[in-house]
């Protein structure tokens, strides 16, 4: 006597997409619990790179925080240049008020053996005028109203004289007729006997103190 079938079993061979949908039916629940297990992972790196990104952002901020004062860019030499800016340009003046005196350092572009000081001339502007700086009697001192002079010299080679040979630098002091006021834009030239000018672009600071007031390149 044949054998009765059972009752789900099909009189043809199973479609595949068929099996797949019966597998899916029987097996919901669990495929929906791996989705939302997969689901959490993915969620759970990004939060770990967003919060790695994080600290490497906040790394960077402090040590920008720690580095102490920047030092300003130092200014372009252009073909033909003599002498350049060193260091920083600062101003001294009235707290709250205006800068009345401008101090910086130049140097020889390397390459360069001497300048003589005497035949020096410094030219200050602003936005409003255009003044030419004279002297100081000597070359050396500080300078009253609408003159320069040369603080000091450093790395100084031999005997003192009226000339910027080899490493030495000049401390130059300006003083122009017109103080500065805060965010004023100035240029300073210093001429060489010959060859191409230095030309110092400086911003004084939103706030003037006593001393060292840091006026930034442009």
């Amino acid at each position: 006597m044949p054998t009765q079938q059972a009752s789900d079993a099909l009189p043809y061979p199973a479609h595949p997409l068929l099996c797949a949908s019966v597998y899916i039916r029987n097996h919901s629940h669990t495929i929906r619990t791996h989705y939302q297990e997969l689901l959490i992972v993915k969620w759970l790196s990004t939060l770990v790179i967003m919060i790695i990104v994080a600290a490497v952002i906040a790394a960077g901020c402090a040590d920008e925080e720690n580095s102490g004062p920047l030092m300003p860019a130092a200014d372009a030499v252009l073909p033909g240049q003599v002498l350049m800016n060193i260091g920083n340009v600062t101003g001294d003046g009235i707290p709250r008020g205006t800068i009345d005196t401008i101090t910086f350092t130049v140097g020889l572009v390397p390459g360069e053996k001497s300048v003589n000081v005497e035949n020096i001339s410094i030219v200050y502007a602003d936005a409003i005028r255009t003044e030419s700086l004279v002297p100081v009697e000597g070359f050396y001192g500080v300078p009253p109203q609408g003159s320069w002079g040369i603080l000091e010299v450093q790395n100084e080679v031999g005997s003192p004289n009226n000339r910027l040979e080899f490493e030495e630098r000049l401390v130059i002091r300006i003083n122009p007729k017109a103080p500065l006021v805060p965010l004023q834009f100035i240029t300073i030239i210093v001429k060489p006997p010959s060859g191409t000018s230095l030309t110092i672009r400086r911003v004084s600071p939103p706030t003037i103190i006593k001393e060292n007031n840091l006026l930034t390149p442009v």
